[in-house]
């Protein structure tokens, strides 16, 4: 069980350091000027999404802001690197709060602030993931081949419970531990401006979904997968052609994704249907992981 303690005195305040949790109330005193990316009313949505688990340092206003990962409440993430001088105490402060509230895993992905691989080793914390990424500078030619097949793709709607709970059964099937998502997850995202998921079946069956993004002339595949059981009959290829054929409809002439690297089904899908990789944009993941029996696989 997570527990989380409320605003107010904590360890960290008892114990005599000067960083502190940080609450909704202490948001107007951090280091947000110059932020490139985070504002003082983003800051106080984010800070209550996992109470107690962002920290600060009031004499300077660093911080490090925590949120949970893909909106699940066994695993948080550290949203914003916003410390210099005071980072080591900000970082062990994090980490001691999520031990000790009884989370699975710390994660941090090395995207926009990368950081030395030391860095994070000096905390504990393991790469745990790297991710690599692709592009297609001319999707429309891999959707306008015409295939006969069984796997048909309905829209999911925001409302729709049915399919929703169909898409978590698909998912959690087809992904490992990390990278499973929540409900909340799915509700969020389908919400999101420009996010459309599509659910592919087979008569009844729940096959594979696809999750996209688009930007006008650019689309994003966000999420793709097909359930375990039906893996190795071309639908994952099917499921990419229908994504990446949806994403030209609405004007894209630039289709990326990304996946893991040790992805070797994925990426020999993507190398075969013509997308190149973009190394650049690649990333990292590390973490710390607190119940490795729940990083087991199932």
């Amino acid at each position: 069980m997570i527990v989380r303690s409320g605003a107010g005195p904590d360890p960290w305040s008892a114990s005599g350091s000067s960083v502190r949790q940080l609450w909704p109330a202490d948001v107007s005193r951090l280091r947000l000027a110059d932020h490139p990316r985070l504002d003082e009313a983003d800051a106080a949505a984010l800070v209550i999404q996992s109470p107690g688990s962002s920290f600060w340092y009031p004499e300077t206003g660093e911080f490090l802001l925590v949120t949970p990962w893909r909106h699940r409440p066994d695993i948080t993430t550290i949203h914003t690197f916003g410390a210099f001088s005071h980072e080591p105490e900000l970082m062990r402060a994090v980490i001691d709060y999520g031990r000790q509230a009884g989370y699975a895993a710390l994660v941090a992905v090395d995207l926009n602030e990368t950081r030395h691989p030391a860095f994070y080793a000096r905390y504990g914390m393991i790469k745990i993931e790297d991710i690599v990424t692709y592009e297609h500078r001319r999707p429309g030619s891999i959707t306008s081949p015409g295939i006969d097949s069984d796997l048909a793709f309905t829209r999911v709607e925001p409302h729709d419970t049915s399919m929703i709970t169909a898409l978590l059964e698909l998912d959690h099937g087809a992904f490992p531990w990390l990278w499973r998502n929540s409900s909340e997850e799915f509700e969020a995202y389908l919400r999101f401006p420009g996010v459309e998921v599509w659910l592919g079946e087979v008569g009844d069956a729940a096959v594979s979904y696809v999750g996209l993004t688009n930007y006008r002339s650019w689309g994003h595949l966000d999420r793709i997968a097909t359930s375990p059981r039906y893996q190795g009959r071309g639908y994952g290829r099917l499921a990419l052609q229908m994504a990446v054929r949806r994403m030209v409809e609405l004007g894209a002439r630039r289709v990326a994704l990304s996946t893991q690297g040790e992805n070797a089904r994925s990426r020999d899908l993507y190398a075969r249907t013509g997308f190149d990789r973009t190394p650049n944009d690649d990333y990292a993941l590390f973490a710390v992981v607190f119940d490795t029996s729940a990083a087991a696989p199932s």
